[in-house]
């Protein structure tokens, strides 16, 4: 009965999934593209609809065969996750962006403690990621500070945080379950780019949705056609830093008082909704937004890099914000909206 129920899985999501990418779609046709929209709750439904699909039909890794604790200590587990979120969101309260800084030299410092072994070609692919991100960065039109710091800021964001998170994830056995890792260092530039391909496919829904909400509305810096483009920089270095380097990080915390399961678990809740609250602005409507973006973009975008791989998050994510910008070149010229 089980596996006959696992086998309508991927229905139920592609079914979800045409319902509201065609639903979406044709109330942006008709104009619609702020949050006061009529469409809103309708939309809000079925992409919570779509995440739940999403997470359901994503098959569960095998945890069992690694080392770990046979039992969650509750209470020392519930402490420690208060204490994070305490810390974390006091952090991004207090300091905000400028925490970005920080994290090339705490994952410098992770490598330094771990000393793990890195292959050459995850050394490179490492490189060659931070380096598009870099590149992307230096148009980055929503950042207030100047392209030479934005830039080399993303270089060191990426590659120090892919490679202290895979360190941390082979240290743990993770990724040697097959969690968390990379299509292209396992199979390649093919697979790596139908990986790639397949998350913007996957997160379609979400992309047309968040243009529906009004995401578009503030990108008022979107005026050339390349623009669009530019996305690619926070779907690389997004997932580089806020995924694969924060998750392990948390993760070997709490593996302390957890099992592997639960502590995964809980690291991926936390840092998605952390991630969430960085994205918005001050005042009780955070709360609210924090809420919303971390249950139905952080956590699909978080378990797509861990139940498939990073190339496929990095593919759903550039999606989100490649027809969000892309929307807003079409506002802003006059193109389309009038």
């Amino acid at each position: 009965m089980r596996k006959k129920v696992e086998t309508w899985r991927p229905y139920i999501f592609f079914a979800l999934w045409i319902l509201t990418t065609a639903g979406a779609g044709w109330q942006l046709l008709q104009g619609q593209h702020t949050f006061d929209s009529p469409a809103t709750p309708a939309i809000l439904v079925a992409l919570f609809a779509c995440t739940v699909a999403l997470l359901w039909w994503l098959p569960s890794p095998v945890l069992d065969t690694l080392a770990g604790l046979d039992r969650t200590r509750r209470g020392w587990l519930i402490l420690l996750v208060v204490v994070a979120v305490g810390v974390l969101f006091l952090l991004g309260t207090l300091v905000g962006p400028p925490l970005l800084f920080a994290l090339p030299v705490v994952a410098a410092i992770t490598l330094a403690i771990l000393r793990p072994r890195l292959a050459r070609r995850e050394v490179l692919y490492a490189l060659g990621l931070a380096l598009i991100a870099g590149v992307a960065g230096l148009g980055a039109g929503w950042v207030t500070l100047p392209p030479v710091v934005w830039g080399p800021l993303q270089v060191a964001l990426v590659l120090t945080g892919l490679l202290a998170g895979w360190g941390m994830l082979r240290h743990v056995g993770l990724l040697q379950a097959g969690i968390g890792g990379s299509r292209f260092l396992r199979e390649g530039i093919p697979s790596a780019l139908r990986g790639f391909v397949q998350g913007a496919l996957v997160g379609m829904p979400w992309a047309l949705s968040l243009v529906l909400l009004g995401g578009s509305n503030e990108d008022s810096w979107v005026h050339s056609w390349w623009q669009p483009v530019v996305a690619i920089q926070p779907g690389i270095a997004e997932e580089a830093w806020a995924r694969v380097f924060l998750i392990p990080l948390l993760f070997l915390l709490l593996r302390r008082v957890g099992r592997t399961r639960v502590a995964l678990t809980a690291s991926v809740f936390v840092m998605a909704y952390w991630f969430a609250y960085l994205h918005t602005s001050d005042g009780l409507s955070a709360v609210v937004n924090t809420v919303m973006t971390g249950t139905l973009y952080s956590l699909p975008i978080s378990y797509l890099w861990l139940r498939r791989d990073l190339e496929t998050a990095i593919g759903f994510h550039f999606w989100q914000d490649f027809v969000r910008y892309g929307a807003a070149y079409l506002l802003n010229s006059g193109l389309w909206f009038t």
